[in-house]
């Protein structure tokens, strides 16, 4: 059997040629990887609290659910899928009638188990073992952000990674147009992914031997289907102007992202908190990942395309790596870096069965997937938890006091409305990292325009979240409004001519 050995690094074999064992037929360890990833994360239960971001995708799935489109309920900053996904979840709970939040959760908890399974394929195929596929997905499997946010999202970063993921796989089997279809839709779900897989993708494809501007051409045709596809459904519907301002214009001329460098202390502390002893785990991997890269790079073979998918993680890691100092906003922005873990944790398992006896590496490998999965299970169990049901029992409470079809305004507090099922009363509800200069140059009147519109509608309540008011609505909530209590990451106010009795209803219900 030929193959191709990095020197001192893990062996990778190529699947064509019989290079590497045919996996003919279905390898029962993908399903049964993709079943102990769902029951593990199951084990952390569906009702944690609904943070600000949390509660974005969930609106948005909730209103795509209710037929209106990405964008057009709410303005944000992610691709169109990070609504449209929970969307479908919000959608199939409708008719099964199922709490939609229980619904989206269950959806994203299918899809981080479907994560995992395709981490066990990719670390398989690149190098030729089923044992390396299992140490990868292990690695997965335990990071500590991911598990919380496998039950307790709906979080656009889960559906991005599993189509990297999808996407570095159909890169390895030299499938260029699937490729560019994932790589496409992995972007119109997270945005700055394009900036890691797209080189990568394009690395390979310059490492291979010929077919080069056909294989390029496959990738690029691949891609624009997906982005054609949307535009012209956007374009349908009349709404092009709020597609482009969201996905892309908006981003390159508003937003202001918060580098490393900015606050390195918090953000190094965030980490530690969110991740824990994983943070170390997600270190090596990259690093092993990196190592197994450039050793590919050494000893490729323009026939076998396994070396040149391992060069190609390498360059999506250090694109990745590249992304991160210009923008990294918090733990869960690590999710991109995931695959580099993956793989970097796969090779170290591929190079224990070249360089031990065949029995003890099988067993080190055994005893890491078991201790990944208990330690993973114990995580997940210790931090059940059940903030979302007192949020629920305080949004309905208010909902039951305030008059039949009264407006609500959210100002950076999406949860509140998901839980009573409520319509925002404009499309603006986040202001932060320059969204209020996008407010301040599109719209009429710039902020304070705005928030005589919002005046000029009289919302019954007020939502706010932690982040810092807009200063004129502090001058409309002073005027007209009463803080009248909080819930979890939220503060009420209540417009004061609705009577001294519906005002202390609602203080209340909110103690």
């Amino acid at each position: 059997m030929s193959t191709t050995t990095a020197p001192g690094g893990p062996q990778a074999s190529s699947p064509e040629r019989g290079r590497a064992p045919r996996w003919r037929g279905l390898d029962p360890l993908v399903p049964l990887t993709g079943l102990v990833a769902l029951v593990v994360y199951a084990l952390q239960g569906f009702d944690g609290k609904m943070i600000r971001d949390i509660g974005v995708y969930s609106y948005g799935g909730q209103q795509v659910a209710d037929g209106v489109p990405p964008y057009v309920a709410i303005v944000n900053r992610a691709g169109p899928l990070a609504h449209l996904v929970p969307g479908l979840g919000a959608w199939v709970a409708e008719q099964v009638g199922v709490d939609e939040v229980h619904g989206m959760r269950m959806l994203f908890a299918l899809l981080s188990a479907a994560t995992v399974a395709a981490s066990y394929v990719l670390g398989r195929t690149l190098f030729g073992s089923r044992a390396a596929g299992l140490a990868g997905a292990a690695a997965l499997l335990t990071l500590h952000d991911f598990v919380y946010f496998a039950t307790y999202g709906p979080r656009e970063k889960t559906t991005m990674l599993l189509l990297t993921t999808l996407a570095l796989l159909a890169v390895a089997h030299r499938r260029w147009a699937t490729a560019g279809v994932l790589i496409s839709l992995a972007t119109l779900t997270w945005q700055p992914v394009l900036f890691a897989v797209l080189p990568a993708a394009a690395v390979a494809v310059l490492l291979q031997r010929q077919g080069r501007i056909r294989s390029l051409v496959a990738i690029a045709v691949g891609g624009l289907v997906p982005l054609i596809v949307t535009a012209g459904a956007y374009a349908a519907i009349g709404r092009s102007k709020i597609f482009w301002d969201c996905f892309l214009f908006i981003n390159l001329r508003y937003t202001k992202q918060t580098t490393p460098l900015d606050a390195p202390g918090p953000l190094w502390r965030g980490l530690l908190e969110d991740y824990g002893w994983t943070l170390w785990l997600i270190f090596l991997g990259l690093l092993l990942g990196l190592v197994w890269a450039v050793l590919a790079g050494f000893r490729r073979d323009r026939r076998d395309p396994l070396p040149a998918a391992l060069v190609a993680t390498g360059v999506f890691t250090v694109g990745n790596l590249l992304w991160a100092l210009k923008a990294f906003n918090g733990p869960p922005d690590a999710f991109v870096a995931f695959p580099g873990v993956v793989v970097g944790v796969a090779g170290l398992a591929a190079l224990l069965q070249r360089r031990v006896p065949g029995r003890v590496a099988l067993g080190l490998v055994a005893a890491w997937v078991l201790v990944a999965t208990a330690l993973t299970a114990v995580y997940a169990v210790s931090h059940r938890a059940d903030g979302l049901v007192e949020q629920r029992r305080a949004a309905l409470a208010v909902k039951a006091v305030l008059p039949p079809h009264a407006r609500w305004l959210s100002h950076d507090a999406p949860q509140p409305l998901v839980l009573a099922h409520e319509r925002n009363l404009s499309r603006l509800q986040l202001f932060g990292s320059g969204l209020d200069d996008y407010v301040e140059a599109t719209w009429p009147g710039g902020v304070d325009g705005y928030v005589r519109w919002v005046a000029a509608r009289h919302p019954a309540v007020i939502v706010a979240g932690n982040n810092k008011l807009l200063p004129p609505l502090k001058a409309l909530l002073r005027r007209s409004y009463e803080r009248v209590g909080h819930s979890p990451a939220t503060t009420w106010y209540a417009r004061t001519d609705l009577g001294h009795r519906t005002l202390t209803r609602l203080r209340d219900v909110l103690h």
